[in-house]
């Protein structure tokens, strides 16, 4: 029988949405206002390996870095939404500017729920006034996906702990004060991971930056750690308990990479549109040809779909609610979607786009890597069977 509470006092609750719908749609209009005139240098920042500090410190200065970040800790304590609003915008507007951002809010909450006093003084706080990032080290060479298989290790000295390893495809290795290394210290298949905030400039690290197809700016690479001590102060969270916050970062990190897809395929579609306005081919406008209009059409319904599964999460997440499903479901359908918007506009463009003095060639550099991103797409679909088929245990004849 259905809860008679759950039907109580309907129009409250339509106007508790609108509300909600309101004053998002105000916060979308300030971040727009804000990310719209960032769009004509998008392509001179994408092909630079040099990290727009100018503007990720005026990101700071808007609150845009910490808006997921809880107010105790000197963030916005924005809704999960907010901040999946303002990936989208950005990411419509500066596909890089909007990855720093997913950088930020990541690493930023995590420090804030997770990390010392000492830490958030230090490191925290800067990082949300943008005067220096903060990276995240997870993947190594045996281990992306399979977070579990870390090899990196963390050894009991007097003080802290020692680190040693190699990490790899490391966001913002290059640019950042410090990252999130995640680390094993134990045995224990389950709680033998740990993260530690490292600062990059420490005694034995060595970076090395990755030469990217896209993702240029924000400094993908390399670190390897021959004996670096770090002190207990910056161990985030418990010991042991770090693929837990692994999990939980990429349930959330995936709805948002799914904004950022979002975004980037608005903007492509915006570009395919004006251009099929304006261009003439025997006699009559490209925007006349079914050809065109008809794609058009597929293409904006698949991103519309995309978009609200992301919102669904992230509204999910801000109520409460395990989001691991919704979220793998969002990340995998919007990748592949943006993908295929992008390279649609540049087919319709033709010869024109396809070139590296045109934006859109190197906008379908950067989405490409979000294919790969927290796991392509067979991870996003062997998560969501997990979650619907639990982990059924195989036997010996794969029956």
């Amino acid at each position: 029988m259905v809860d008679s509470q759950l039907l109580s006092n309907p129009d409250e609750a339509a106007r508790t949405r609108s509300e909600i719908r309101k004053r998002n749609d105000a916060f979308r209009a300030g971040v727009r206002e804000f990310a719209g005139p960032l769009a004509d240098g998008y392509h001179s920042r994408a092909t630079s390996t040099e990290f727009f500090w100018e503007l990720y410190r005026q990101m700071g200065e808007q609150g845009i870095l910490g808006l997921s970040t809880p107010v105790s800790a000197g963030g916005a304590g924005a809704s999960f939404v907010q901040a999946g609003i303002a990936m989208e915008e950005l990411g419509r507007a500066d596909f890089n500017a909007a990855f720093s951002l997913f950088g930020a809010l990541c690493t930023n909450e995590m420090l804030a729920t997770h990390g010392s006093e000492e830490v958030q003084e230090a490191w925290l706080r800067p990082a949300l006034r943008g005067e220096t990032a903060i990276g995240f080290a997870v993947t190594e060479m045996v281990a992306g996906s399979d977070s579990r298989n870390i090899q990196t290790r963390a050894t009991r000295v007097d003080g802290g702990w020692s680190l040693n390893g190699h990490k790899t495809s490391s966001g913002f290795a290059v640019v950042a004060g410090a990252t999130i290394v995640f680390a094993r210290t134990s045995e224990d298949p389950r709680n033998g991971i740990t993260p530690f905030l490292v600062a990059l400039g420490s005694p034995g690290v060595t970076l090395r930056r990755i030469p990217n197809y896209g993702f240029r700016p924000t400094g993908r690479g390399e670190l390897e750690l021959d004996d670096v001590f770090v002190p207990d102060s910056h161990v985030i969270g418990e010991v042991g308990h770090g693929f837990e916050l692994v999990i939980e970062s990429f349930d959330y990190t995936r709805a948002l990479i799914a904004l950022l897809a979002v975004g980037a395929a608005d903007r492509a579609i915006e570009i395919a549109v004006e251009w099929a306005k304006e261009r003439e081919t025997f006699g009559a406008k490209l925007a006349t040809r079914q050809g065109i209009t008809f794609p058009i059409a597929e293409h904006l319904t698949r991103v519309n779909a995309s978009r609200l599964m992301a919102y669904d999460a992230l509204e999910r997440k801000d109520e409460g609610l395990p989001i691991t499903r919704e979220a793998a479901m969002s990340k995998w359908f919007a990748t592949d979607t943006a993908l295929k918007a992008v390279h649609e506009a540049i087919v319709i463009l033709g010869h024109r786009a396809y070139s590296e003095e045109m934006p859109l060639m190197q906008l379908f550099r950067d989405v490409q890597g979000l294919e790969i991103a927290e796991g392509p797409a067979q991870i996003q679909k062997m998560v969501i069977a997990r979650d619907v088929f639990g982990r059924v245990s195989q036997s010996r004849h794969g029956g």
